[in-house]
């Protein structure tokens, strides 16, 4: 085992079995770089590497295979085609014109150079000072002249692969945030290290892929136009030059082979050794509360040892390549002299010729041999290309439903009604109108992967003022309903359908505990089949563990209602010179999100004072300051922040799932006050006896009996003698 001789690698180890791991190749940095040159670069990878587990029954290599051509180039064109024909595609074009227009002057450039290096020569083997006096200030003059050249190919280039990458992040992002994708490949562990395919990939990917075609384009035109010099020199050498490359192609090839699979497997060993480290840092007091350094360390180590294994054996092939490239470099400096050289000797020409030869022998070589000197670039190219062709496809799958859906899913839409007027239970003339807000037809909850039922036919409604609780043991299934509501579990059957009203005539239903029947359908809106939208007023979602993102206090507060508003008030301008990187606003809910308009500076102090967070402005110097919320935020101090937002947004209905865990009862008393003066209907799920009292029924879940079909769950309405006997037991 290649670790035995760095035993430093071993601390703490000794339980753990050596992985088989990968990483990345020491690339030169020729035209096709597609990394440093530091093989010890760590990526940022800062998502879950769910495929660690998956690895351990089988080594990588098992469990990578090898693409071939047909597939590689598919998923190039793929991946790299959209933008050339997206909104940005006149710029592009044109940009990618320019720099094709500077690599021909450029190849022009080298030509002239190469008849100037051969009457320069000529002139200093005839000791004609005159002469070559006169071919000096002609190469300085090609210098001024062409140098510039050089740099302005380069910089757009540069400027176009930035350009492009730009695109492409907004690209990848906007699938990767859409239809709840980022979740889906989160929670069923479909590839690893997203955010690394996004950051690192992508980047690798426009400014290799751009310079590869640019290599591939100024090639064809060198190959071209020294082709014809080197044949009028001596058609042999011509023919010396063409065995030479061709053999050297194929013996690169059967060299470098593993090069591909080795850098495709390193790139995300990395990733997850960058993962582990970032694991530590975000749960930094968890882990010093259970005294868990030496736990860490071990697993650490492991993970960076499969990191170092593989490239230890990345480091070994690209050794074996590299005996061979090298002599092929050197080589060709003495190959073409000792070809012309007879030549030269009987008089046939002079000696400026063999340094031309050499020249055009060096450029059509390097044109032809594009194999033999960016092979490990190529391999490690391919590696990317292999990754964000996987990474599309899962966003593509998507998109199209694709991503493991089971073949029955939970219908969940929402209705635009004009109002909901109950009746009595006889018919008779309503006494009073109650806003239909949420109903639950014959819903039952599975587990995704082994179908195992949490909840069997479960049917409810709820209207407005009528808050439940939902109670049960741990594992029965309480916040897979939760879930369920909020879409992101559609494993089981039934249906969910929400209603936004939206005034004007009322619609009659009759009134029931359970479930809603319908006395007219046809009277019934139309329901639109897509999720409800996060930051609608319809419903509002409050984990255990709120969400703290990345911003001022303000920007805390706002989310996730009037996010984009708190963005664009921070004074920047994020699209910049690139018009494609400022997001549109989104037309389709824009009446729901701003029914309620922005709140301003006072509204926002006032929420924190009704929370009792008003303490926090002083602490942390006001409403613009910025921190990292969730570490310098108690758990109980972020709830309270929760129930700011949701005051703030007066949804009409809010999800709460054990959201008051970390605070006390009396604090507990005063939240739930608040929403219920807001006029906001509540689900909650808790385990507190002290929530009973903030609640109008009890949905009480027991664990599902595999070989019963009978409903695991029943609903009471709570009253104050059934109140009195609940926080009795």
């Amino acid at each position: 085992m290649v670790l035995y001789s760095y035993p430093y690698l071993h601390r703490h180890c000794s339980c753990f079995p050596l992985q088989q791991s990968s990483h990345h190749p020491i690339h030169q940095r020729p035209l096709l770089s597609t990394r440093p040159p530091n093989p010890w670069t760590i990526k940022y990878s800062a998502s879950n590497s769910q495929s660690q587990s998956q690895s351990q029954s089988q080594s990588p290599r098992q469990q990578r295979k090898g693409s071939d051509l047909n597939m590689l180039f598919n998923r190039f064109w793929k991946v790299s085609a959209p933008y050339w024909f997206s909104d940005d595609k006149v710029q592009a074009r044109l940009q990618l014109a320019g720099v094709f227009t500077l690599t021909l002057a450029t190849t022009g450039i080298s030509v002239g150079f190469n008849f100037l290096g051969r009457d320069f020569y000529n002139a200093l083997a005839n000791k004609d000072q005159e002469q070559f006096t006169k071919q000096l200030v002609y190469y300085l003059c090609g210098f001024a002249v062409g140098i510039p050249f050089f740099v302005l190919r380069d910089y757009a280039r540069e400027t176009l692969s930035l350009r492009w990458r730009g695109w492409m992040t907004r690209y990848f992002m906007q699938r990767y945030l859409s239809d709840r994708t980022f979740y889906k490949i989160q929670s069923q562990s479909i590839i690893d290290n997203p955010d690394q395919r996004i950051v690192d990939d992508l980047s690798s990917f426009t400014s290799t892929a751009l310079s590869f075609s640019l290599t591939l384009f100024n090639a064809a035109v060198d190959l071209i136009s020294f082709s014809n010099i080197l044949y009028t020199i001596y058609p042999p050498l011509f023919g010396v030059l063409l065995l030479y490359s061709v053999g050297g192609t194929a013996i690169s090839i059967f060299l470098g082979k593993e090069l591909v699979t080795l850098n495709f497997l390193q790139e995300k060993k990395e990733a997850d050794f960058r993962y582990g480290l970032v694991r530590v840092r975000e749960n930094a007091e968890s882990i010093a509360f259970y005294g868990g350094e030496d736990n860490e360390l071990q697993l650490l180590l492991q993970r960076f040892k499969s990191a170092f294994e593989n490239l230890n054996q990345l480091l070994i092939s690209s050794r074996n390549l590299e005996f061979f490239t090298n002599g092929y470099r050197y080589l060709i400096q003495i190959l073409p002299a000792a070809v012309v050289a007879p030549m030269y000797f009987s008089g046939k020409i002079e000696f400026g010729v063999i340094n031309q030869s050499v020249s055009a022998f060096n450029h059509i070589l390097g044109d032809v041999s594009l194999i033999v000197y960016q092979f490990q670039a190529i391999t490690a190219f391919s590696a990317v290309i292999d990754r964000l062709g996987e990474f599309d496809d899962v966003l593509d799958g998507s998109r199209s439903k694709g991503l493991s859906d089971p073949m029955e899913q939970i219908n969940l839409t929402y209705s635009y009604v004009k109002g909901l007027q109950v009746l009595d239970c006889n018919g008779c003339v309503p006494t009073n109108t109650s806003l239909r807000l949420l109903d639950v037809e014959k819903l039952s909850l599975m587990t995704p992967k082994n179908n195992s039922t949490l909840v069997r036919d479960l049917s409810f409604a709820i209207d407005e003022k009528d808050h439940l609780l939902v109670i049960g043991p741990s594992g029965s299934g309480k916040t897979s309903l939760l879930r369920a509501l909020a879409g992101l579990w559609s494993s089981g059957n039934g249906k969910i359908t929400f209603y936004v009203e939206s005034g004007g005539d009322v619609q009659p239903l009759t009134s029931s505990d359970v479930a809603p029947v319908e006395v007219n359908s046809a009277n019934r809106n139309e329901e639109f089949g897509r999720h409800i939208h996060r930051n609608s007023r319809s419903a509002f979602f409050l984990p255990q563990r709120p969400y703290m993102v990345l911003g001022t206090l303000r920007q805390q507060l706002l989310y996730p209602t009037w996010a984009e508003e708190a963005i664009a008030s921070d004074g920047t301008k994020p699209g910049g010179s690139l018009p494609f990187l400022t997001r549109a606003p989104d037309f389709e809910n824009v009446c729901e999100k701003h029914s309620v308009s922005i709140p301003t500076s006072d509204d926002l102090v006032q929420v924190l004072e009704d929370v009792r967070l008003g303490y926090i402005l002083s602490r942390f110097g006001g409403l613009d300051s910025v921190y990292e919320w969730s570490s310098v935020l108690s758990l109980g101090e972020q709830q309270r922040l929760a129930f700011a937002r949701l005051l703030l947004s007066k949804p009409k209905l809010a999800l709460l799932d054990e959201s008051t865990s970390a605070l006390d009862e009396v604090n507990e008393a005063h939240l739930y006050g608040k929403i219920n003066t807001a006029g906001i209907t509540y689900i909650s799920i808790g385990h507190r006896r002290t929530l009973y009292a903030y609640h109008c029924r009890v949905l009480q879940i027991s664990p599902a009996d595999a070989d019963s079909e009978q409903p695991n769950w029943n609903i009471e309405s709570i009253d104050q003698d059934t109140l009195s006997n609940f926080l009795k037991l």
